[in-house]
């Protein structure tokens, strides 16, 4: 019955429409929502009650308003049981992985760290990694956690090291402030991180930000190896394309419009 009823409206249309009333935080009259979608009245009105007949959105009766219901919300739900970010990005790394032959990972921020959700390990096999699907670190310490940190605003970096400091995790870890303040200015002035052996001794790890619907950083993916293999031309000529395009690959999927600027600048 549903497929029906919406079958013979444009699906443009339609979306058009469900995205500018979840856009208002306040019902639409009639008019005002013709006057935002450049839409005639009568074609708006038939799309409407559509949405209303099957539930998704509803008329006030006493002001002759439209807004959207909670039904929507179930779409959504579904979507975010079924799509996870690991899931998402897990064929990307496995693809990064081959094609770079070299480790690849997936990492968040939760609680102030660095959260590793997935890894691929490097195809080779012959280095050996304190890298634990699950595990987590200091996020000032990781390429992957400096992309994050780097999203954040300044008065958030400095919550975070006042609450849990800089930690030093091998000789080339930052555990100054304002070299730590720098580094991140200089990761969303050029879109990736390098981590050189700051976390762990003998490897390098490279970064780039994942985005979400909202144009906000929702993850970070890298490409690790060992120290002698992690030369610079090749984070720069090879790792690091490949790495941006598998990047655009995942935030596609969640959401994200090419239209936005993959440099987000935080508020401070």
């Amino acid at each position: 019955m549903v497929e029906k009823e919406l079958g013979n409206l444009s699906s443009d249309k339609l979306f058009r429409i469900v995205e500018c009333l979840a856009a208002s935080r306040l019902p639409n009259r009639l008019t005002d929502l013709a006057d935002k979608l450049s839409m005639p009245q009568p074609t708006l009105l038939r799309y409407l009650k559509t949405l209303c007949s099957q539930g998704y959105a509803y008329r006030d009766d006493s002001t002759g308003c439209y807004a959207l219901t909670w039904k929507i919300c179930r779409l959504a739900d579904a979507v975010k049981s079924n799509l996870s970010l690991r899931s998402i990005a897990a064929p990307f790394l496995n693809q990064a992985a081959n094609v770079l032959n070299a480790g690849t990972l997936l990492a968040i921020e939760q609680d102030k760290s660095v959260l590793y959700l997935d890894f691929v390990d490097n195809p080779r096999r012959i280095m050996k990694t304190m890298l634990r699907i699950g595990k987590n670190a200091p996020i000032h310490t990781s390429a992957s956690g400096k992309v994050l940190l780097s999203s954040f605003s300044q008065r958030k970096v400095e919550e975070i090291i006042t609450e849990r400091g800089l930690e030093r995790l091998t000789g080339k870890t930052i555990t100054d402030p304002k070299r730590l303040f720098e580094e991140l200015s200089r990761i969303r002035h050029q879109g990736y991180a390098i981590d050189d052996e700051e976390c762990e001794m003998g490897h390098r790890c490279i970064s780039v930000p994942i985005y979400d619907y909202s144009g906000n950083v929702a993850g970070a993916i890298s490409a690790f190896d060992s120290f002698e293999r992690m030369t610079e031309s090749r984070m720069q000529q090879v790792l690091l394309p490949e790495l941006q395009r598998t990047a655009i690959e995942i935030s596609l999927r969640l959401g994200y419009s090419v239209n936005d600027s993959l440099h987000q600048s935080p508020t401070i």
